[in-house]
């Protein structure tokens, strides 16, 4: 059995695992990257950043380009220093950082423009378990702007494009998913009994999760089918429903988490792996839409 161990906007441990890697510097052509999971259900990749291979979580709860270590910041060329920056995590930890500003950047044979980047600090929150908080890079949703990515949780598979021509988009399964854009990424609006809620899409959550303190009428049931392996002792949560354009709903679990999150704001918790897997999530920043596709079992 495995305990809860969350991570808001955040990071996993670092996978012993090989990497393969399609790159090409013809922008009509799409860099495909192969996903690995670590025993925190989080993905990561090997991204090529102005040649230094960087092996990092893939974080959409992360409006930056990328939270780098300062050996590998120092290795990008022509960085310019922004300004200084405080955030807090959902542990309610205040931290100062700096913000730089990369005019552009080759990433697997793409040129990117623009590109936020701060040094990496440990950042996030343990639910459940004895786990630390992790030391890998990011990448977050800040590289992909004006681009169009496909996270696939069946083949375990990143596409990153200027256009990424996938006939089964056109086909039974996905479904456009509104929602806006907040300085943690990405927020979907979520509903329970006649109320709604706004989840930030958190590819670095390993279980989705709602704040106890926000739901306004909710009905307990098992963490099981949050996720058939997490240990359910002591564990409570909740049934949520997503509604695309059309308004079909799709309804997922979400853990019920007990603290004090006003230092949260608006968000009232996170979509996290455990609605994604089984799924591809096409994200088209160049367009703000967001396609979902119905879950299914690999094979």
């Amino acid at each position: 059995m495995k305990g809860i161990n969350l991570w808001l906007l955040n990071i996993s441990y670092i996978a012993l695992t090989l990497f393969s890697i399609y790159t090409s510097a013809n922008m009509k052509t799409p860099v495909i990257l192969k996903l690995s999971f670590d025993n925190y259900s989080t993905p990561h990749a090997t991204f090529v950043i102005d040649g230094q291979p960087v092996y990092a979580m893939l974080d959409t709860g992360s409006s930056f380009g990328f939270h780098l270590h300062e050996s590998q910041l120092k290795k990008i060329k022509g960085i310019k220093k922004e300004h200084m920056y405080r955030s807090t995590d959902a542990a309610g930890k205040i931290q100062q950082n700096i913000e730089y500003l990369a005019d552009s950047l080759d990433m697997n044979g793409l040129e990117l423009k623009n590109i936020t980047i701060t040094p990496f600090k440990k950042w996030g929150l343990v639910i459940s378990g004895k786990g630390k908080l992790p030391e890998s890079p990011v990448v977050g949703i800040g590289a992909f702007k004006d681009k169009q990515i496909l996270l696939d949780y069946i083949s375990n598979s990143l596409t990153i494009a200027e256009n990424i021509n996938d006939a089964s988009l056109m086909k039974g399964g996905f479904k456009e998913i509104s929602f806006r854009m907040s300085a943690d990424g990405i927020v979907f609006n979520v509903e329970q009994s006649g109320y709604k809620y706004n989840l930030i899409f958190d590819t670095g959550a390993t279980t989705s999760m709602i704040w106890r303190e926000r739901l306004k009428k909710h009905e307990i049931v098992s963490c099981l089918l949050v996720d058939p392996e997490m240990d359910n002792k002591g564990c409570e949560a909740t049934m949520l429903m997503i509604k695309s354009g059309n308004g079909d709903a799709q309804p997922f679990a979400a853990v019920i988490v007990a603290g004090d999150f006003k230092h949260m704001g608006s968000i009232d918790g996170l979509i996290g792996n455990s609605f994604l897997r089984g799924r591809k999530i096409l994200i088209d920043f160049k367009n703000s839409k967001v396609f979902i596709s119905d879950a299914r079992q690999k094979g």
